[in-house]
């Protein structure tokens, strides 16, 4: 029974449409009785989700959670690179790319310029504080409620003056980020640097990554409104798009396209 729930599952993540069940024989070659038992089940737990008024199926809320977020950081770099490298190359500041997982915020990515002759930020790898960073602050303002909880630290750490440790100030600064779809660090962190980055959304998820750069604040700040935001949000477009075109199931093999979906291309 496992392997004929994973067989769907591949099915489906495959398709290029809302699939059926009599696309799903057609596909896999079960029976209509197997299908309609095993599309139950992970309906059941939140595997696929039903569309049509329940006559197709798609990937549910809970598979691609665990898909996108249980996505290995290899993957997500090597589909952003170009995102994060168009970054540092029209800014000429450090840039990083940030993941949740696991009920935290981890920057996974950072390049910074090739001009030696500029001093630049570097921000470093790893977990990152969702009240005093823009990276987890972009990505907490629009999750889902329950996983915007798991960021949240009872007892948050003031690293500077300028660290927001009142979790009620934390939650309308929160307010603010999804008002106006960017965060900011100014010497929260560290005195001197500013950070700002913008979500990268994923369709039903909101936000499980952002983009974003760092530097001296005598340069971000400025820049923020007029040069910094523009550039950011064209590019955690691209990545959007980048990291949903990644194949849910890496290994996912190739299916013949059901004829129902040949039949409604245009000629």
């Amino acid at each position: 029974m496992q392997e004929r729930l994973i067989h769907l599952l591949e099915a489906i993540a495959g398709a290029s449409a809302p699939v059926s069940v009599r696309d799903l024989m057609e596909i896999t070659g079960l029976p209509k009785a197997t299908i309609y038992r095993n599309v139950a089940s992970l309906v059941d737990c939140g595997f696929l989700d039903e569309t049509d008024g329940g006559s197709r199926y798609v990937l549910g809320m809970r598979f691609v959670r665990i898909a996108l977020t249980g996505k290995a950081d290899s993957h997500v770099i090597r589909a952003v690179a170009a995102m994060i490298q168009k970054t540092v190359n029209d800014l000429g500041e450090t840039a990083f790319f940030s993941r949740y997982r696991g009920g935290r915020v981890d920057i996974v990515a950072v390049e910074t310029p090739s001009d030696p002759a500029v001093s630049h930020i570097y921000p470093g790898l790893g977990p990152r504080p969702v009240h005093a960073c823009s990276s987890a602050k972009a990505i907490a303002a629009f999750l889902a409620p329950d996983l915007r909880e798991e960021l949240m630290d009872v007892a948050p750490i003031r690293f500077t003056a300028k660290t927001v440790t009142d979790l009620g100030l934390l939650e309308k600064e929160l307010s603010q980020v999804r008002r106006y779809g960017f965060a900011v660090c100014e010497g929260e962190i560290d005195e001197g640097v500013t950070s700002v980055a913008v979500p990268v959304k994923v369709d039903r998820l909101g936000s499980v990554f952002s983009i974003g750069v760092v530097g001296p604040s005598s340069r971000i700040t400025p820049q923020i409104q007029n040069r910094i935001l523009p550039v950011l949000t064209a590019q955690a477009q691209r990545a959007s798009a980048a990291v949903q075109q990644c194949s849910v199931l890496e290994t996912a093999p190739v299916y013949p396209e059901p004829e129902i979906w040949r039949d409604r291309q245009p000629s």
